[in-house]
Protein backbone atom coordinates (compact mmCIF):
# COMPACT_ATOMS: atom_id res chain seq x y z
CA UNK A 1 0.00 0.00 0.00
CA UNK A 2 1.09 3.49 -1.29
CA UNK A 3 -0.35 6.98 0.32
CA UNK A 4 -0.65 10.45 -0.27
CA UNK A 5 -1.40 12.30 2.85
CA UNK A 6 -1.88 16.25 2.35
CA UNK A 7 0.21 16.22 -0.41
CA UNK A 8 1.30 19.40 -1.93
CA UNK A 9 3.42 20.65 -4.79
CA UNK A 10 4.31 23.80 -6.53
CA UNK A 11 6.26 25.09 -9.45
CA UNK A 12 7.09 28.73 -8.67
CA UNK A 13 3.61 30.46 -7.83
CA UNK A 14 1.66 27.21 -9.71
CA UNK A 15 0.33 24.78 -7.32
CA UNK A 16 -0.36 21.30 -9.02
CA UNK A 17 -1.14 19.28 -6.19
CA UNK A 18 -3.16 20.77 -2.85
CA UNK A 19 -3.21 18.98 -0.01
CA UNK A 20 -3.53 15.58 -1.96
CA UNK A 21 -4.57 12.74 0.23
CA UNK A 22 -4.69 9.15 -1.69
CA UNK A 23 -4.53 5.51 -1.37
CA UNK A 24 -2.88 3.16 -3.57
CA UNK A 25 -3.34 -0.91 -2.66
CA UNK A 26 -1.20 -3.80 -3.64
CA UNK A 27 -1.91 -5.29 -6.97
CA UNK A 28 -4.00 -1.87 -8.38
CA UNK A 29 -2.64 -0.53 -11.64
CA UNK A 30 -3.84 2.68 -12.23
CA UNK A 31 -3.55 5.34 -14.94
CA UNK A 32 -2.67 8.42 -14.36
CA UNK A 33 -4.49 10.90 -16.54
CA UNK A 34 -5.20 14.70 -16.70
CA UNK A 35 -4.35 17.60 -18.79
CA UNK A 36 -0.44 18.51 -20.11
CA UNK A 37 1.80 19.98 -17.70
CA UNK A 38 -1.28 18.53 -14.84
CA UNK A 39 1.41 16.80 -12.84
CA UNK A 40 1.48 13.50 -13.59
CA UNK A 41 5.03 13.22 -14.49
CA UNK A 42 5.49 15.11 -11.42
CA UNK A 43 3.84 13.09 -9.36
CA UNK A 44 5.57 9.47 -10.50
CA UNK A 45 9.06 11.30 -9.65
CA UNK A 46 7.83 12.03 -6.29
CA UNK A 47 6.34 8.04 -5.67
CA UNK A 48 9.97 7.23 -7.00
CA UNK A 49 12.07 9.64 -4.36
CA UNK A 50 13.50 11.49 -7.36
CA UNK A 51 11.40 15.01 -6.13
CA UNK A 52 9.93 16.06 -2.44
CA UNK A 53 6.69 17.29 -2.21
CA UNK A 54 6.43 21.06 -0.68
CA UNK A 55 4.19 19.90 1.52
CA UNK A 56 2.49 16.15 2.98
CA UNK A 57 4.05 12.60 3.17
CA UNK A 58 4.25 9.73 0.89
CA UNK A 59 3.80 6.37 3.23
CA UNK A 60 5.66 3.48 1.94
CA UNK A 61 5.40 0.28 3.60
CA UNK A 62 9.17 -1.01 5.19
CA UNK A 63 10.44 -3.47 2.55
CA UNK A 64 9.04 -1.23 -0.69
CA UNK A 65 11.03 -1.61 -3.29
CA UNK A 66 10.50 1.26 -6.54
CA UNK A 67 11.43 0.74 -10.31
CA UNK A 68 10.41 4.04 -12.21
CA UNK A 69 10.88 4.15 -16.31
CA UNK A 70 10.75 7.68 -17.65
CA UNK A 71 9.70 8.83 -20.71
CA UNK A 72 13.26 9.17 -22.44
CA UNK A 73 16.71 10.16 -21.50
CA UNK A 74 17.67 6.95 -20.62
CA UNK A 75 21.19 5.26 -22.51
CA UNK A 76 23.39 2.36 -21.16
CA UNK A 77 26.67 1.56 -22.45
CA UNK A 78 29.76 -1.11 -21.16
CA UNK A 79 27.33 -4.12 -21.31
CA UNK A 80 25.62 -6.60 -23.23
CA UNK A 81 21.74 -6.62 -23.76
CA UNK A 82 21.47 -9.70 -21.98
CA UNK A 83 23.72 -8.42 -19.06
CA UNK A 84 22.43 -5.06 -18.73
CA UNK A 85 19.19 -6.49 -18.13
CA UNK A 86 20.42 -9.63 -15.98
CA UNK A 87 21.15 -7.09 -13.38
CA UNK A 88 17.52 -6.71 -12.58
CA UNK A 89 19.46 -10.14 -10.58
CA UNK A 90 22.19 -8.68 -8.59
CA UNK A 91 21.28 -10.46 -5.24
CA UNK A 92 20.71 -13.65 -6.98
CA UNK A 93 23.79 -13.60 -9.37
CA UNK A 94 25.61 -12.70 -6.19
CA UNK A 95 24.56 -15.59 -4.52
CA UNK A 96 25.25 -18.21 -7.03
CA UNK A 97 28.56 -16.82 -7.63
CA UNK A 98 29.59 -17.62 -3.64
CA UNK A 99 27.64 -21.05 -3.64
CA UNK A 100 30.08 -21.59 -6.75
CA UNK A 101 32.97 -20.45 -4.45
CA UNK A 102 31.44 -22.62 -1.65
CA UNK A 103 31.44 -25.41 -3.79
CA UNK A 104 35.14 -24.88 -4.65
CA UNK A 105 36.11 -24.50 -1.03
CA UNK A 106 34.48 -27.59 0.20
CA UNK A 107 36.17 -29.74 -2.23
CA UNK A 108 39.56 -28.94 -0.28
CA UNK A 109 40.54 -31.68 2.01
CA UNK A 110 43.10 -29.44 3.98
CA UNK A 111 39.50 -26.97 5.31
CA UNK A 112 39.50 -26.98 8.61
CA UNK A 113 36.38 -28.64 10.05
CA UNK A 114 35.03 -25.49 11.81
CA UNK A 115 35.59 -23.97 8.77
CA UNK A 116 33.81 -26.92 6.53
CA UNK A 117 30.71 -26.27 9.24
CA UNK A 118 30.84 -22.88 8.61
CA UNK A 119 30.58 -23.13 4.94
CA UNK A 120 27.81 -25.97 5.23
CA UNK A 121 25.92 -23.77 6.63
CA UNK A 122 25.84 -20.87 4.47
CA UNK A 123 25.54 -23.17 1.56
CA UNK A 124 22.03 -23.95 2.69
CA UNK A 125 20.92 -20.93 3.53
CA UNK A 126 22.24 -19.83 0.23
CA UNK A 127 20.73 -22.89 -2.11
CA UNK A 128 17.87 -22.26 0.01
CA UNK A 129 17.13 -18.46 -1.36
CA UNK A 130 18.40 -19.71 -4.32
CA UNK A 131 15.96 -21.89 -5.06
CA UNK A 132 12.85 -19.76 -3.46
CA UNK A 133 13.52 -17.12 -5.55
CA UNK A 134 13.80 -19.26 -8.55
CA UNK A 135 17.21 -18.39 -9.47
CA UNK A 136 18.12 -21.53 -11.93
CA UNK A 137 15.29 -19.70 -14.05
CA UNK A 138 17.40 -16.56 -14.38
CA UNK A 139 17.81 -17.34 -18.08
CA UNK A 140 14.02 -17.99 -19.14
CA UNK A 141 12.93 -14.90 -17.42
CA UNK A 142 15.55 -12.70 -19.05
CA UNK A 143 14.57 -14.35 -22.56
CA UNK A 144 10.96 -14.07 -22.21
CA UNK A 145 11.11 -10.66 -21.37
CA UNK A 146 13.39 -9.56 -23.97
CA UNK A 147 11.83 -11.77 -26.79
CA UNK A 148 8.87 -10.32 -25.71
CA UNK A 149 10.25 -6.81 -25.88
CA UNK A 150 10.88 -7.39 -29.54
CA UNK A 151 14.84 -8.44 -29.00
CA UNK A 152 15.81 -11.47 -31.11
CA UNK A 153 18.29 -13.81 -29.49
CA UNK A 154 20.83 -12.96 -31.84
CA UNK A 155 20.80 -9.54 -30.42
CA UNK A 156 21.53 -10.47 -26.76
CA UNK A 157 24.59 -10.33 -26.86
CA UNK A 158 25.41 -6.88 -28.42
CA UNK A 159 26.41 -4.19 -26.94
CA UNK A 160 24.20 -1.87 -25.62
CA UNK A 161 25.70 1.52 -27.11
CA UNK A 162 24.92 -0.19 -30.24
CA UNK A 163 20.98 0.81 -30.25
CA UNK A 164 19.03 3.63 -30.85
CA UNK A 165 17.19 5.78 -28.36
CA UNK A 166 14.14 3.60 -28.19
CA UNK A 167 16.03 0.49 -27.91
CA UNK A 168 17.35 2.00 -25.18
CA UNK A 169 14.31 2.64 -23.46
CA UNK A 170 13.40 -1.12 -24.55
CA UNK A 171 16.58 -2.16 -22.86
CA UNK A 172 15.42 -0.16 -19.19
CA UNK A 173 11.85 -1.53 -19.00
CA UNK A 174 12.80 -4.79 -19.69
CA UNK A 175 15.55 -4.57 -16.74
CA UNK A 176 12.89 -3.04 -14.57
CA UNK A 177 9.98 -5.48 -15.80
CA UNK A 178 12.39 -8.41 -14.35
CA UNK A 179 13.37 -6.52 -11.23
CA UNK A 180 10.18 -6.81 -10.19
CA UNK A 181 9.57 -3.96 -8.13
CA UNK A 182 6.48 -3.81 -5.36
CA UNK A 183 5.63 -0.13 -7.18
CA UNK A 184 6.31 -0.21 -10.28
CA UNK A 185 6.35 3.55 -12.16
CA UNK A 186 5.92 3.59 -15.87
CA UNK A 187 6.01 7.56 -17.68
CA UNK A 188 4.03 6.54 -21.59
CA UNK A 189 6.01 3.41 -21.71
CA UNK A 190 4.75 2.34 -24.85
CA UNK A 191 6.13 5.47 -26.59
CA UNK A 192 8.86 3.41 -28.04
CA UNK A 193 7.02 -0.17 -28.65
CA UNK A 194 5.33 -1.79 -31.81
CA UNK A 195 2.14 -3.34 -31.65
CA UNK A 196 3.82 -6.78 -30.54
CA UNK A 197 5.95 -5.49 -28.06
CA UNK A 198 3.02 -3.51 -26.77
CA UNK A 199 0.21 -6.06 -26.50
CA UNK A 200 3.14 -8.74 -24.59
CA UNK A 201 3.93 -5.66 -22.15
CA UNK A 202 -0.14 -5.58 -21.57
CA UNK A 203 -0.24 -9.25 -20.78
CA UNK A 204 2.32 -9.10 -18.55
CA UNK A 205 1.14 -6.24 -16.36
CA UNK A 206 -2.26 -7.31 -16.51
CA UNK A 207 -1.07 -10.05 -14.36
CA UNK A 208 1.38 -8.31 -12.57
CA UNK A 209 1.10 -8.92 -8.55
CA UNK A 210 1.65 -5.37 -7.16
CA UNK A 211 0.95 -1.92 -7.83
CA UNK A 212 1.59 -0.13 -10.82
CA UNK A 213 1.02 3.33 -11.79
CA UNK A 214 1.67 4.73 -15.12
CA UNK A 215 1.50 7.63 -17.84
CA UNK A 216 0.17 6.53 -21.08
CA UNK A 217 -1.96 8.07 -24.15
CA UNK A 218 -2.72 4.69 -25.38
CA UNK A 219 -6.35 4.91 -24.81
CA UNK A 220 -6.28 1.02 -25.83
CA UNK A 221 -3.48 0.04 -23.35
CA UNK A 222 -5.33 1.55 -20.52
CA UNK A 223 -8.79 0.14 -20.85
CA UNK A 224 -6.78 -3.09 -21.17
CA UNK A 225 -4.12 -2.92 -18.34
CA UNK A 226 -5.71 -0.52 -15.28
CA UNK A 227 -8.22 -1.25 -12.66
CA UNK A 228 -8.77 2.46 -11.89
CA UNK A 229 -7.89 5.59 -13.17
CA UNK A 230 -6.63 8.79 -11.21
CA UNK A 231 -7.33 12.00 -12.87
CA UNK A 232 -5.18 15.05 -12.03
CA UNK A 233 -6.74 18.25 -12.48
CA UNK A 234 -7.45 21.70 -10.86
CA UNK A 235 -5.24 20.89 -8.40
CA UNK A 236 -6.60 17.46 -7.27
CA UNK A 237 -6.62 13.74 -7.94
CA UNK A 238 -10.03 12.40 -8.72
CA UNK A 239 -10.56 8.34 -8.59
CA UNK A 240 -12.21 6.58 -11.01
CA UNK A 241 -13.04 3.21 -10.58
CA UNK A 242 -12.43 0.61 -13.62
CA UNK A 243 -11.14 1.20 -17.09
CA UNK A 244 -10.22 4.27 -19.09
CA UNK A 245 -13.34 4.11 -21.33
CA UNK A 246 -15.29 4.00 -18.14
CA UNK A 247 -13.60 7.32 -16.73
CA UNK A 248 -14.13 8.54 -20.14
CA UNK A 249 -17.95 7.88 -19.82
CA UNK A 250 -18.41 9.15 -16.12
CA UNK A 251 -15.72 12.37 -16.16
CA UNK A 252 -17.90 13.70 -19.66
CA UNK A 253 -21.05 13.30 -17.26
CA UNK A 254 -19.35 14.86 -14.08
CA UNK A 255 -17.89 17.65 -16.69
CA UNK A 256 -21.83 18.00 -17.59
CA UNK A 257 -23.34 18.87 -14.74
CA UNK A 258 -20.10 21.31 -13.55
CA UNK A 259 -20.77 23.17 -17.02
CA UNK A 260 -24.16 23.49 -15.55
CA UNK A 261 -23.95 24.16 -12.43
CA UNK A 262 -21.51 26.87 -13.13
CA UNK A 263 -24.24 28.11 -15.61
CA UNK A 264 -26.57 28.71 -13.06
CA UNK A 265 -23.51 30.19 -10.54
CA UNK A 266 -23.03 32.64 -13.14
CA UNK A 267 -26.73 33.55 -13.75
CA UNK A 268 -27.25 34.06 -9.84
CA UNK A 269 -23.83 36.13 -9.77
CA UNK A 270 -25.30 38.11 -12.52
CA UNK A 271 -28.85 38.75 -10.89
CA UNK A 272 -27.29 39.26 -7.61
CA UNK A 273 -25.11 42.32 -9.55
CA UNK A 274 -28.18 43.51 -11.63
CA UNK A 275 -30.02 44.11 -8.25
CA UNK A 276 -26.77 45.79 -6.62
CA UNK A 277 -26.08 48.30 -9.46
CA UNK A 278 -29.85 48.82 -9.90
CA UNK A 279 -30.59 50.00 -6.24
CA UNK A 280 -27.58 50.44 -4.47
CA UNK A 281 -28.59 54.32 -4.10
CA UNK A 282 -31.99 53.81 -2.72
CA UNK A 283 -32.05 53.79 0.68
CA UNK A 284 -35.48 51.77 1.05
CA UNK A 285 -33.52 48.98 -0.97
CA UNK A 286 -30.13 49.68 0.82
CA UNK A 287 -30.82 45.94 3.50
CA UNK A 288 -31.28 44.21 0.25
CA UNK A 289 -28.26 45.66 -1.13
CA UNK A 290 -26.10 44.81 1.41
CA UNK A 291 -27.75 41.65 1.82
CA UNK A 292 -26.62 40.77 -1.57
CA UNK A 293 -23.30 42.16 -1.55
CA UNK A 294 -22.82 39.26 1.83
CA UNK A 295 -24.05 36.76 -0.70
CA UNK A 296 -21.95 37.34 -3.36
CA UNK A 297 -19.15 37.48 -1.18
CA UNK A 298 -20.06 33.76 -0.17
CA UNK A 299 -19.92 32.53 -3.21
CA UNK A 300 -17.30 30.08 -4.36
CA UNK A 301 -16.60 29.96 -7.68
CA UNK A 302 -16.59 26.82 -9.67
CA UNK A 303 -13.56 25.94 -11.36
CA UNK A 304 -14.05 24.47 -15.07
CA UNK A 305 -10.72 22.37 -16.05
CA UNK A 306 -9.44 22.69 -19.22
CA UNK A 307 -10.81 21.02 -22.66
CA UNK A 308 -8.83 17.64 -23.19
Amino acid sequence: MVQLSGLTKRFGDRVLLDDVTWQVNDGERVGLTGPNGAGKTTLLRMLAGLDDPDAGLIVRPAGTTVGYLPQDGLEHAGRTVRNEVSLAFGPLLEARAEIARIEHALADPALPDGEHERLLVRYHELTDYFQREEGHAIELRVTQVLEGLGFARAEFDRPTETFSGGWQMRIALARLLLSRPTLMLLDEPTNHLDLDARNWLEAFLSTYPHIVILVSHDRYFLDAVVTRIADIALRTLTDYPGSYSAFVAERDARMARLRQAKQDQDEEIARHKAFIDRFRYQATKAAQVQSRIKMLEKIVPIDIPPER
